[in-house]
């Protein structure tokens, strides 16, 4: 399966992808961490989601590389962060300008940690539901 990573002009001026993100992403295997999706299984999403939010929010620097699958919820660097280490933030696409903020976490290895806790709950509640 290939992966798509942004092409540089794509990005914001000096971004640098997280080491663990490319790490990651350099697997055969892409870790399932339903209900998040990486957007960058399929080059049309990331290249919709990258334009969408530019045009939804044309004042922040977003970088978007994950989505919830039951909502418009986007996982985005931080586009200002030059450092290879950007936070991340969590995006409510299609809400009002000021109004999309959903919070951030210090690093991908962070959002990682919680993506993992929050797959794994998902998937034992929706086990449960189907019992």
């Amino acid at each position: 399966m290939g992966i798509y990573l942004y092409a540089k002009a794509e990005l914001p001026d000096d971004f640098k992808y997280p080491v663990a993100y490319t790490d990651l992403m350099s697997l055969e295997v892409i870790p399932d961490l339903e209900p998040w999706s990486f957007i960058c299984e399929f080059k049309e999403s990331a290249s919709f989601w990258m334009s969408e939010l530019k045009k939804q929010y044309p004042t922040r620097k977003l970088v978007p590389f994950a989505k919830v699958n039951y909502s418009d919820d986007i996982a985005c660097f931080d586009g200002e962060d030059i450092s290879g280490n950007p936070k991340v933030y969590y995006v409510h696409a299609f809400a009002s300008a000021g109004w999309e903020y959903r919070g951030y976490t210090d690093s991908f290895a962070e959002w990682l940690k919680i993506a993992r806790l929050e797959s794994a709950s998902y998937k034992s509640e929706r086990a449960e539901n189907e019992e």
